[in-house]
């Protein structure tokens, strides 16, 4: 290996370790905004109480609390 090849692998290992890097910080702190794949009617979504999506809030807003007799 010259001293050519040896300066473009390293670059090239630099730059995959920080996308690496910064894609791993991003999913950790929750940075990463990711659509649903299912209806956002579904409960059971990590991202539904805080979903901005019209249907979501539709939902939200339509859902009525289930009133105990007594």
């Amino acid at each position: 290996m010259n001293r050519k090849e040896f300066f473009k692998t390293g670059g090239r290992i630099l730059i995959l370790g920080a996308m690496a890097a910064t894609t791993g910080y991003l999913v950790v702190n929750q940075q990463v905004d990711t659509t649903c794949s299912v209806s956002p009617a579904c409960q059971k979504c990590g991202q539904f109480a805080k979903c901005d999506l019209p249907q979501a809030m539709e939902t939200r807003t339509t859902e009525q609390p289930k009133e105990k007799t007594p």
